[in-house]
């Protein structure tokens, strides 16, 4: 009778506490890395022993996509689970109209805070001017709905003690009282520290996550960590920059009259525009950009060793990415805004507590990223999310989950398959290129005669992409 009366009282209570705990998400996302830069994905001079070490525990995709070779737009994309048209974030300048484009609907992080989650930011994960926003310890075009706390790290950023080098030949103003309008944020400005970087954005990152993780463990949380780097100014401690002497890095292969077949629109950002005018001044920013991505390597180290020092590996999803792709040289292209293979494709990879490890070549989006999550976590997907959950790529070898995947910018398109990449600009001109005989798209076949009936039936299915996408403001 007394055992009878105690499951009446107490059966609910025991009950919840025999139900399963919902899993943890450290979400983790670079700014400006390239997939090309990490070793993970067959870089042989870059190294990134950390990043590595979660690729190899978890499902890594060799084809996943950005929405918007943007900062602004990317972040808003990923975020709201919306490709940039949908969301009416076509720009960086767009990025504040991210709160009211969203209206009651809730973003990646809000849905799990409305189901109980504690939800921080620490330093960028919506759009922040980097260095400006930086270096004034601001929150940029944020989403405050998405959080239960926020966080910003403010670091010196170009004003960083040690060696300073300017390597392109932008007008830079150097006013230390001054956030924007300096010119830093497109430069390749390098800096070599003479401290050990402990007052930098990403240390400072990786210092608060590992902070809130010890803090938050009485109920699930989801932690979006923005680290900065590899974004320019290229900033990190002196010794990272040893295991990369500029003469031997390796220059991007270049072939003859490459931009022969590229349309005008296609030309973007490129070594004779920024003034890289000789091998040694690009190996230079390879050099510092691989330090860069080495020293944010570490920091992400930290967050995982701390991870599993506090027990918490097996109760947490991890999932590392980049806000968009990024150019070395590859066509002497630098940067971003290109819908070229290069600047759209990103790192991503997911570690699940008992999930074992994969790669995977299934084509993937960032806003595949929101319904993924949400599966996981078992919640719902919010009937706004244009992406679909990849949970059936990571647990099904084979499995694919897009037959396509679209980006944007301005007002040009680039429809990727299986096979094809397509891009097609707003001026009406095109490039074709077939994904394993030329995976780094030196061969346009859009202007030949044998691949006409492959580029209209692209130009179909981008229609046909675009119609389904919608457009902001438009029923």
């Amino acid at each position: 009778m007394r055992l009878f009366i105690l499951l009446v009282l107490f059966g609910p209570c025991l009950m919840a506490r025999a139900e399963p705990s919902r899993p943890n998400v450290l979400f983790i996302i670079s700014d400006d890395l390239s997939a090309e830069a990490l070793s993970c994905y067959g870089n042989v001079q870059s190294k990134t022993p950390n990043i590595d070490r979660l690729a190899h525990r978890g499902v890594r995709f060799t084809r996943a996509y950005c929405q918007y070779p943007v900062c602004g737009p990317s972040r808003a994309a990923l975020m709201s689970g919306m490709y940039p048209p949908a969301i009416g974030v076509m720009g960086n300048g767009a990025a504040k109209n991210f709160t009211a484009n969203m209206g009651n609907r809730p973003s990646l992080a809000e849905h799990f805070k409305d189901a109980g989650y504690y939800t921080a930011r620490v330093s960028k994960i919506y759009h922040m001017r980097v260095p400006g926003d930086i270096t004034a310890g601001v929150d940029g075009p944020d989403h405050a709905a998405s959080w239960t706390e926020r966080f910003n790290c403010q670091g010196p950023e170009w004003m960083s003690s040690g060696s300073h080098t300017h390597l392109t030949h932008e007008n830079l103003r150097r006013d230390p009282d001054v956030h924007y309008g300096l010119g830093f944020g497109g430069a390749f400005y390098v800096v070599k520290g003479d401290t050990d970087g402990s007052e930098q954005p990403d240390v400072q990152a990786a210092t608060k996550a590992i902070e809130l993780m010890q803090a938050h463990q009485e109920k699930p949380f989801f932690l979006a960590v923005g680290l900065v780097r590899p974004h320019v100014p290229l900033v990190a401690p002196a010794a990272y920059y040893d295991a990369y002497a500029p003469e031997t890095m390796k220059l991007a292969n270049q072939v003859a009259g490459d931009w022969d077949d590229i349309p005008k629109p296609g030309i973007t950002k490129n070594s004779v525009g920024i003034g890289l005018n000789s091998a040694e001044s690009k190996r230079e920013v390879l050099s510092a950009y691989y330090a860069s991505v080495a020293f944010m390597d570490a920091q992400m180290g930290r967050m995982l060793d701390a991870l599993d020092g506090l027990g918490l590996r097996e109760k947490t999803i991890v999932v590392f990415t980049s806000d968009h792709g990024y150019h070395l040289g590859e066509h002497e292209f630098w940067q971003k805004m290109s819908l070229h293979e290069e600047s759209v494709r990103i790192p991503l990879v997911i570690d699940v507590p008992g999930q074992q490890p994969a790669v995977t070549d299934s084509l993937a989006q960032q806003i595949d990223l929101y319904p993924t999550l949400a599966e996981l976590g078992g919640l719902d997907v919010p009937p706004h999310c244009q992406g679909k959950s990849l949970v059936p790529a990571m647990t099904t070898p084979g499995m694919v989950v897009h037959d396509a995947v679209y980006t944007c910018m301005r007002k040009d398109h680039l429809l990727t398959t299986q096979r094809w990449s397509y891009i097609r600009y707003g001026d009406g001109s095109e490039e074709l290129y077939e994904w394993e005989k030329d995976p780094r798209q030196f061969f346009n076949l859009a202007g030949e005669a044998a691949y006409e009936e492959v580029l209209e039936s692209m130009r179909q299915k981008l229609a046909e992409k675009r119609t389904v996408i919608g457009e902001f403001g438009r029923s």
